[in-house]
């Protein structure tokens, strides 16, 4: 018994928990005495339930041979696509046919898709390592691109543009950790210009910028007017404060609020009158920010680092390859969602509907982020330690 705890990273653990708690606390300020239909009843109580039903399935994660995952990812490939198609038959929820209702609950098949994802993604990309001859010519990589593609289509078209987004980050993450060298360098290159140009050069020129998505993006209706227009407020602050802008606005406006050390809980004057749209959900961030202040926010943003240094070390110490991917996985997952949810916020990056993980509301997203913590803590329990771990502990 005393060996399997040895095993288990109760670090790792212990921040999700605290990730959880704090959901709890600022789900139910930015819900209390909230009168809008929108907003689930009860929502910090349902929370709680849904974090303690991850954290029980965190385990059974734990506790299974993940390696038996890798001769059954093409049925939970199969079954993915096919919850993915199924939401389309269900009634649109704020324009958007992401969920299957369920008695009591409502499952949100993107979220897991991401799990599936990585699983099929490590299992090939461990395939092409481990084979006598390894062929890491882009070609014969094509079919990785498809495998992403096709999920990300089908939530693209829900439309759920943030969780396709997420999908995207975890397949580069893990793809650029695939390649070798050559490619590498080659990819670090395409990175590095892909930002340039879609990071740098709005922000430096953003009349320029917003010209670009009104007479091209938008009049040739390469994406929906509201996707369109979270990237017109993300160029310019002051775009439609009562319009488009407005959810971002009044984000920035809690925030600045909170200063040093918060308003105090429950005190926070947007929080309070419901001033931030979605606030339970996308910008769960901003009713932290508004009532715990700089010092609180500081916190949170240290239990993410935390949990990405955690995973990272589990992935360094694991000798299975396809451990090493699926792991390589969830960091892109947790780290890609929390700089662009934190950062939407923040004028740092366009507003996606990126949910926070483990502290914006929901069922599914908090069971399937558990899950990803369970599977990382399967693989490192099961990787004999060797020099790098004595190094590092």
């Amino acid at each position: 018994m005393l060996q399997f705890w040895k095993k288990i990273d109760l670090v790792l653990i212990l921040t999700c928990v605290a990730l959880s708690v704090i959901s709890c606390v600022a789900i139910y300020a930015a819900t209390h005495g909230k009168t809008n239909p929108q907003i689930p009843s009860h929502a910090w109580a349902k929370q709680m339930v849904y974090s303690a039903v991850g954290f029980v399935v965190m385990w059974l994660a734990i506790a299974i041979d993940y390696r038996s995952l890798r001769k059954m990812h093409w049925w939970l490939y199969g079954v993915t696509l096919l919850l993915l198609t199924a939401v389309f038959g269900f009634h649109a929820v704020n324009g958007a046919r992401s969920w299957i209702p369920l008695p009591g609950f409502s499952l949100q098949p993107s979220e897991f898709a991401k799990l599936t994802l990585i699983v099929t993604l490590a299992s090939l990309m461990a395939n092409t390592d481990e084979a006598e001859y390894p062929d890491y010519r882009i070609r014969k990589t094509l079919p990785m691109w498809g495998l992403m593609i096709v999920p990300f289509a089908l939530t693209l078209k829900e439309p759920a543009l943030g969780q396709a987004i997420v999908m995207f980050a975890i397949f580069c993450t893990m793809y650029i950790m695939f390649l070798r060298r050559t490619w590498f360098v080659l990819s670090v290159i395409i990175f590095v210009a892909f930002s340039i140009v879609f990071i740098v050069l709005p922000v430096e020129f953003p009349g320029l910028a917003m010209n670009v998505v009104q007479n091209v993006i938008i009049k040739h209706h390469l994406l929906h007017g509201y996707q369109a227009n979270r990237i017109l407020t993300w160029l310019d602050p002051s775009y439609q404060t009562s319009g488009a802008g407005y959810e971002i606005h009044q984000a920035q406006t809690a925030i600045g609020s909170g200063q040093v050390f918060g308003e105090g809980w429950l005190r926070g004057i947007e929080t309070s009158s419901g001033g931030v749209p979605n606030q339970w959900t996308d910008y769960i961030f901003t009713a932290i920010a508004e009532e715990f202040g700089f010092l609180g926010s500081s916190v949170v943003v240290l239990l993410f680092t935390i949990l990405v240094y955690r995973l990272i070390r589990a992935a360094s110490v694991s000798k299975d390859t396809f451990g090493t991917y699926i792991i390589m996985g969830v960091v892109g997952l947790f780290a890609f969602q929390v700089f662009e949810n934190i950062g939407m916020d923040m004028y740092l990056s366009p507003s996606t509907g990126i949910t926070l993980p483990f502290i914006s509301y929901g069922g599914s997203s908090l069971v399937a982020n558990y899950i990803a913590v369970g599977l990382a803590i399967n693989i490192r329990k099961r990787s004999p330690a060797f020099h790098f771990s004595k190094t590092y502990t």
